[in-house]
């Protein structure tokens, strides 16, 4: 009796544990920008890694963990913002018809507002990922506003 018991807790711990960590994945260029731009805000650097990616997909699964813990800073650091908005998007991109690309205005906590660029790729499985955020046109997070 004490072992069939031992069994069910234990199933029951996985099953619940595996639907309690699953993450819905999004289905939309709108939806993975939205949830990667909140990610930011929340300073979520986890869940920006499930959220960021390419060809291989998400960039959690397949960078090491100090090198991926690091390019997310990075890009939390320059899109770190009060509010932002999509200003136009999602865009096709020529020549690669896996990619969309949003134009996106940030509201930085100094006031400064930037716009720039940020592209996000359809995955296999049906998943998006954001693929590259156009750093160059961020501007220095730490410098003054520019006109």
């Amino acid at each position: 009796m004490r072992p069939r018991l031992t069994a069910l807790v234990v199933l029951g711990t996985l099953a619940c544990g595996g639907r309690a960590s699953q993450t819905p994945v999004p289905v939309t260029p709108q939806q993975t920008l939205g949830e990667f731009m909140a990610a930011v805000k929340a300073n979520d650097l986890d869940r920006m890694g499930q959220l960021w990616g390419g060809e291989r997909g998400a960039a959690a699964g397949y960078m090491k963990k100090e090198y991926l813990h690091q390019s997310l800073t990075v890009l939390q650091i320059y899109l770190n913002h009060l509010t932002y908005r999509v200003i136009e998007g999602p865009l096709a991109v020529s020549g690669n018809d896996r990619l969309r690309t949003f134009r996106v205005e940030l509201q930085r906590p100094t006031g400064c507002i930037v716009i720039l660029p940020i592209d996000v790729m359809h995955g296999n499985g049906g998943t998006w990922l954001v693929n590259d955020v156009h750093l160059e046109a961020a501007g220095n997070p730490a410098g003054p506003c520019k006109p």
